[in-house]
């Protein structure tokens, strides 16, 4: 999947963390910005057929507390205009929420709908993790039963400062379950699924090091396996 990272076209004054505040210069640039990028994205899926099988125009921008919001509309005309310009599937990437009925209207212009489950971030439990990963899904998933749903982003975080996730809650052996748990069920059910994601990101988030959105990896930074990597490697042994 080829996506446009597209940058806040207004100001979102509910964001969490503050981020979510620009001047009207930074905006006027990000408009011109988002629709060149959306012209990059055309141009390399049909330079690479054989590699791009889908097209995003957009990674969690509508949800009520991102720091880069793009208004509905503004998406709805990215889909539009990829989709006359390409051959490959037009989603959007974005957290389940907003598809439940905020951003309806764009549900019904792409052609795949791409949901973002994260239990842990909503304080569940790991015993809770998989059944409310699962309500999420299928509760999408009915609400376009002439769409296909597929899970861009589900994960399991291994450490946390408790700011946003309960310390508690986040370890190795957690992430392994989840993970376990959620490959079983998705490859049982078809659903096509990314697990967020390959390696930690240190630059992310606070200074802290026991941010938690560091620490997402199935590999640490340093590419050490994690243990959700050594079961997997000794199960098929």
């Amino acid at each position: 999947m080829l996506g446009a990272y597209v940058e806040a076209e207004m100001n979102n004054f509910g964001c969490p963390w503050g981020g979510g505040v620009y001047s009207r210069e930074q905006l006027e640039m990000n408009i011109a910005s988002n629709d060149a990028k959306i012209k990059q994205l055309i141009a390399l899926a049909n330079q690479y057929p054989d590699i791009v099988f889908s097209t995003s125009v957009g990674n969690e921008a509508c949800v009520d507390w991102t720091d880069h919001y793009v208004p509905v509309n503004r998406v709805i005309h990215f889909a539009r205009e990829v989709q006359q310009a390409t051959k490959q599937p037009v989603t959007f990437c974005e957290n389940y929420v907003p598809w439940l009925g905020k951003i309806k209207s764009l549900a019904e212009t792409i052609d795949f709908i791409s949901i973002h489950t994260y239990p842990v971030w909503e304080y569940k439990h790991i015993h809770e993790a998989l059944a409310y990963t699962r309500e999420n899904y299928e509760m999408v998933a009915k609400l376009y039963p002439e769409k296909p749903v597929v899970i861009t982003e589900a994960g399991w975080s291994t450490n946390s400062n408790g700011r946003g996730i309960d310390a508690e809650h986040v370890n190795e052996e957690f992430q392994s379950i989840y993970f376990q748990d959620l490959m079983e069920w998705t490859d049982k059910e078809g659903i096509l699924t990314c697990f967020f994601e390959a390696f930690d990101e240190s630059w992310k988030g606070s200074p802290d090091p026991l941010e938690p959105e560091k620490h997402w990896g199935i590999f640490k930074e340093d590419r050490s396996p994690k243990r959700v990597i050594d079961s997997l490697f000794y199960q098929n042994l």
